[in-house]
């Protein structure tokens, strides 16, 4: 156990190591040295100061002056230390927050799950990718640098604009159908018996299992369950964003291809009771149209007649 020493102060030990203290005052600097490591410690550092600050032994000396330069250099001293311990903190705080923000980044914020619901919905991926979703339509998305893919499944319609990324191919699955994709603008629609695949910039692969087929912009391909054969096709207008642009442009789009959207964006039942009126292209854009004045463009372009039923539109 300690005993009670009388307290040393900076001035005693300044004057202790200069030589200058009294027989008595060496003696309780010794004793109080001698005590307790910790003191022995701080008597060896304000040596090692003094030695550092050349201040010279000298009868003659000034002690105050002599003093006042010794309590310079250990406030010079404490301060560079301080500095030196807070940054080395500043650079474990550092590290670690990074290290968190990047396993976050790729464990826990590369993952999503959005459900549109009512309503058309947006959502910006994680990669930097966008998604368009139509309503009543649901996406999941998994990445981050711990995948070798981006791995999307897509329940519904969705409109993709991809992020450029060769090492980590962009790769959807619905239904039994693959879309794989590096960087490219697309529309994907599954009804639970089909998935359509539209291209409408870049590059895309779309496989089942039992075959594959590469589009380029402005082609599609329909692939229904188990199909054994991918034909692609070339796409008519722009229907396949009516969801989030509000804009039915047909060019050359045949005539049951349009009112198959309309059926889809009024929640409509029309029908094409005459046959050979299912393959008539027609080349204009609805904005905004309702679905009345849409039917009277369509009467009034190819000369047909409108029939309005209970629950059932016909045109003939």
């Amino acid at each position: 156990m300690d005993k009670n020493y009388t307290p040393i102060n900076d001035d005693l030990l300044a004057k202790y190591l200069l030589g200058e203290a009294t027989v008595p005052e060496s003696k309780q600097v010794e004793a109080w040295a001698a005590s307790n490591p910790d003191h022995l410690k701080q008597l060896e550092d304000c040596r090692t100061i003094l030695e550092k600050s050349k201040l010279q032994i000298d009868l003659g000396i000034d002690e105050h002056q002599a003093l006042d330069r010794l309590n310079v250099r250990l406030e010079t001293e404490k301060k560079t230390i301080s500095y030196t311990f807070i940054l080395r903190w500043v650079a474990v705080v550092f590290i670690f927050f990074s290290v968190g923000l990047f396993l976050y980044n790729n464990l826990i914020g590369s993952k999503i799950n959005v459900n549109s619901g009512k309503n058309t919905l947006t959502q910006v991926l994680p990669d930097g990718s966008t998604a368009i979703l139509n309503k009543q339509s649901e996406l999941s998305f998994v990445g981050g640098f711990f995948n070798k893919t981006r791995d999307v499944k897509l329940r519904g319609e969705a409109f993709f604009k991809v992020s450029a990324d060769k090492s980590k191919p962009f790769i959807i699955s619905v239904n039994d159908v693959q879309v794989t994709v590096v960087g490219t603008a697309f529309n994907v629609k599954s009804d639970g018996a089909a998935v359509v695949v539209i291209v409408e910039s870049g590059v895309v692969k779309v496989n089942n299992r039992n075959d594959s087929v590469r589009l380029t912009a402005g082609e599609k391909v329909e692939v229904s369950q188990n199909q054994r054969h991918l034909s692609k096709g070339e796409n008519q207008g722009k229907l396949y964003n009516y969801y989030y642009s509000n804009e039915l442009v047909c060019d050359g789009t045949p005539l049951s291809e349009l009112v198959a959207v309309l059926n889809q964006k009024f929640k409509s039942n029309i029908v094409i009771a005459n046959p050979a009126l299912k393959t008539l292209p027609i080349s204009t854009t609805f904005k905004n149209e309702s679905l009345k004045e849409t039917l009277n463009v369509i009467a009034e372009t190819f000369k047909i007649k409108i029939e309005y039923g209970q629950g059932i539109i016909k045109l003939k």
